[in-house]
């Protein structure tokens, strides 16, 4: 670290990586003052140390800043240079009272940035390169961009970690870690959208933070966590995603004699040599430091009760006319006394999962399979599988059908509502299903049982999805539903399919099969974008967008075309589509308010939040979808020898159950098994959107345990803590 000193006679500083980038800040002291006038706007303030010394490591820098209503800010900044990264902790102490409040903000100028465009950006869960794939108003999002004007800060707890990090185009990096993070908050600030200033001394979290201005480009943190320019509302505005307003959401501690507010923050300076690079090194740094930990849960008992579930959530309605109609219904109250719909859809695949649902029933029972238990559970999954493979899907013409009507249904269109040629039945819904079966078939094979009605149907409709691929090996994204016909011709989603034939062909030998998982895996990783970091078009409701389920997927194809081609570059593409997927994986412990009603929270108080993922850019909810993920990475770690995969693995083995209802706590749930749909850490905090269960919630957890016991039964039984 070098210090500069100003023409005013303060003092500034400068650092850098040999060979990588630099940064420097002439004015270190930086806060935002709001008079705590209705509709006044903050003001900035800032100035360069009135004293900086030290040597070697270790460096002490002081100095107030003075606020229009009286107030003085004094800092004590510590830096501490390790490595490849500068630490800078902080106290800043109000001295005097004044009206309103404050933040202060640590902040760094790149040297040598260009404009935001021609660099690419990590911040996990929100931005994955630029502003390709960017749903509008979203951080980072390209339609709010102004050159030399463009503002990015957002709160923490939104983030899976507290990490913003950027490449320039010589391949020299930045990135800025909240490494000590807090995250504190109050009822009334976490479990609200409001816009309005508030200033309060319990906030604790903050931001991280990007600004474009005249001058260059800075990244930093700020604390508490302000929001802006843009901020969002709750989830359910355009395309489904979070209401947004270019308006900033501030929060500001009080201004009060002798209140203190600390914070860590660290800077780290490095190269890479694309975007991918950027992503898993800023992440395991990340990972590294703020040091996630398992939360122990009793899996096996978990697995037992969760097959149950699905068996209660189990329904037969008889059908003279047209056959009787099965399957787990899609979506059931998750607490006690929740409604229920009187005429439940069954779907396949995504969340809705009917033929994932018998499979995970179908393995259960072969555990036991003398019992009565067992063998309600193959008679029911039985009756499922079957009404699916009377179905038409040459070409496809539904998702599913109402249980009490037999109306045909899709995934994405509301419950009891007609379906129409103008909705969309999607290539994901069909192929993570269609995956499920043919699990299903292989293990009935090797127990002698005769299945070849199911091949036949899968077949089918894999031999019809062969005339949609597109030239260079991409699919489409879905059809119109009652007809077949072409929807959406995007290719973004095409790894779906890759898995889904590489499985097929395992099983029959069939060339063309293996030959579509080929094309379609090099045009995932070409022309879909992988290559540059970008996995995008995994969750259908969320279209086109860059997601967790598009990376979590990516790495099932890529892994499924290693084992058949035995070739390493297949490996490295799972290894990269790892290392993004677990970017969505919050690795920080979001605290609950402290003065907020333990009843009333979807999350629990003082229970980790480690291992719950966001799900896709434009929102901030989370869920435990990668629970399916843990046969993947413990795959990966034994394949590439790199423990951390098995680190991932046992984290979503476990802290992904945190909220699943146990024989002795029900955890808010309606009893054992059962988990709720989704959760947000931020705004509302400790809350979903609703209190229902989705089979998709349930086969992802089994299908994370019954893929690891296939894999490695030992294995299991480590991780597991058996």
């Amino acid at each position: 670290m070098h210090v500069l000193k100003n023409a005013d006679s303060s003092f500034g500083l400068r650092v850098g990586a040999p060979g990588g980038a630099a940064a420097e800040q002439a004015a270190p002291l930086r806060a935002t003052v709001w008079s705590g006038e209705a509709g006044a706007a903050p003001v900035t303030l800032d100035a360069g140390y009135d004293s900086l010394r030290g040597t070697g490591g270790e460096w002490l820098g002081t100095g107030r800043l003075d606020t229009p209503g009286g107030a003085t800010l004094r800092f004590t900044d510590r830096w501490t240079t390790e490595g490849d990264s500068l630490r800078l902790r902080r106290e800043v102490r109000v001295h005097g009272d004044a009206p309103g409040g404050f933040a202060s903000v640590a902040a760094l100028r790149v040297v040598g940035a260009e404009p935001w465009p021609q660099m690419e950006w990590f911040a996990p869960g929100m931005i994955y390169g630029n502003f390709d794939h960017m749903r509008d108003n979203s951080f980072g999002a390209g339609n709010y961009y102004e050159p030399g004007n463009y503002t990015v800060w957002i709160r923490e707890d939104r983030m899976p970690a507290p990490l913003l990090a950027t490449r320039l185009p010589d391949g020299a990096t930045v990135a800025v870690l909240d490494s000590a993070p807090d995250g504190r908050t109050s009822a009334a600030e976490g479990q609200s959208f409001s816009r309005e200033p508030m200033v309060a001394g319990e906030f604790r979290f903050g931001a991280v933070l990007a600004e474009e201005r005249p001058d260059g480009t800075a990244l930093g943190y700020a604390m508490p966590g302000s929001e802006g320019s843009l901020s969002y509302g709750p989830k359910g505005g355009g395309e489904h995603g979070a209401t947004a307003e270019q308006r900033w959401r501030y929060r500001f501690n009080p201004l009060t004699d002798g209140f203190t507010h600390r914070y860590e923050v660290t800077f780290r300076f490095d190269r890479a040599a694309d975007t991918n690079e950027l992503i898993t090194s800023s992440w395991r740094w990340a990972w590294r430091t703020l040091d996630p930990r398992p939360n122990p849960q009793d899996v096996e008992t978990m697995r037992s009760t969760m097959v149950d579930v699905l068996a209660e959530n189990f329904l037969e309605v008889s059908d003279p006319v047209g056959g009787n109609r099965a399957g787990v219904k899609f979506v059931m109250p998750a607490i006690p006394g929740g409604k229920e719909h009187p005429d439940s859809k069954v779907i396949l695949g995504f969340t809705g999962y009917a033929l994932g649902s018998a499979e995970m029933m179908l393995v259960e029972a072969a555990r036991d399979p003398g019992s009565e238990r067992s063998r309600a559970l193959v008679r029911d999954a039985e009756k499922a599988i079957d009404v699916f493979v009377r179905r038409p899907v040459d070409p496809p013409l539904d998702e599913g059908f109402m249980l009490r009507s037999g109306a045909p249904a899709v995934s994405t269109w509301p419950t009891g509502r007609e379906v129409t040629t103008e909705q969309a039945i999607y290539l994901r819904s069909f192929t993570d299903d269609m995956k499920s079966l043919m699990r299903a078939y292989e293990r009935e094979v090797r127990a002698g049982r005769d299945r070849s009605e199911w091949l036949a149907w899968v077949r089918t409709f894999a031999d019809w999805l062969l005339t949609q691929e597109q030239p260079g090996g991409g699919f489409p994204r879905s059809w119109r539903a009652l007809s077949g016909e072409l929807l959406s011709a995007s290719t973004t989603g095409t790894y779906n399919v890759v898995p889904f034939y590489a499985q097929l062909y395992r099983v029959t030998g069939h060339e063309p099969y293996l030959d579509a998982a080929l094309r379609a895996g090099e045009f995932a990783w070409g022309a879909g974008g992988h290559a540059r970091g970008r996995f995008t078009g995994g969750t259908i409701d969320n279209p086109d967008v860059v997601d967790k389920e598009a990376a979590t997927i990516a790495l099932e194809a890529y892994l499924a075309l290693h084992h058949l081609t035995h070739e390493e570059t297949w490996l490295e593409r799972a290894r990269i589509a790892a290392d993004v997927a677990e970017t969505w994986m919050y690795i920080w412990d979001v605290p609950m308010p402290e003065d907020a009603d333990d009843a009333e929270l979807h999350w629990k108080r003082g229970t980790p939040t480690v291992g719950i993922q966001l799900i896709a850019t434009g929102h901030s909810l989370n869920d435990a979808y990668m629970a399916w993920d843990v046969e993947s990475y413990a795959r990966l770690a034994q394949e590439t020898a790199d423990p951390h995969y098995l680190d991932v693995a046992r984290i979503l083995l476990h802290n992904t159950k945190a909220m699943v209802g146990t024989p002795e706590d029900h955890r808010g749930t309606r009893g054992p098994g059962w988990q709720q749909e989704h959760y947000c850490f931020t705004l509302a905090r400790g809350m979903g959107r609703h209190r229902e269960w989705l089979p998709w919630v349930t086969v992802s957890h089994l299908r994370g345990i019954n893929d690891l016991i296939d894999y490695d039964a030992d294995l299991y039984q480590e991780l597991a803590g058996l």
